[in-house]
């Protein structure tokens, strides 16, 4: 079964900047970057932009606010050069969030702000863990109209 975690990046995307000239133009090396024609997914999908990643410093299991903020860190020396960039490329924040309940998710004014100056866009992710052994174990009860006895969850 698959732990909880949060993953916060800065992702920059673009038709015309690769990687290596975002790179250049921000000073800082990505943890992740492709370029147009690379090969994704388990089918080999062919990527049709050009990408560059920068992750979140915190633990896997730090809170998303606590993520969201290390990353701001990390990025806010070149937030303006990273607004220059928001003309010619796509420029997220993807917050991404496994998790067995829904935990509450809130930014900061300030926070929003940093956003805002650098021209992104924001993305949370939820993603609900859920215990397939307990769900099978307890199958539903039969109600009026079933026909073939209660329901299982597969």
């Amino acid at each position: 079964m698959q732990r909880e975690s949060t993953i916060v990046h800065l992702r920059i995307t673009s038709a015309t900047l690769t990687a290596a000239q975002i790179e250049a133009h921000l000073g800082i090396k990505p943890d992740e970057a492709w370029k147009i024609g690379d090969r994704t997914g388990t089918f080999g999908a062919l990527l049709k932009e050009h990408g560059y990643v920068l992750d979140s410093t915190a633990m896997m299991t730090t809170n998303p606010a606590d993520h969201f903020r290390s990353l701001l860190k990390r990025i806010a020396p070149v937030a303006q050069k990273i607004g220059e960039l928001s003309a010619q490329a796509k420029v997220e924040v993807i917050v991404s969030i496994i998790c067995k309940n829904i935990p509450p998710v809130g930014f900061e004014r300030d926070d929003l702000r940093w956003l805002a100056a650098m021209g992104a866009k924001l993305d949370v992710e939820i993603a609900i863990l859920v215990d397939r052994s307990a769900a099978q174990a307890a199958p539903t009860e039969k109600k009026p109209g079933d026909k073939e006895g209660p329901a299982k969850v597969f």
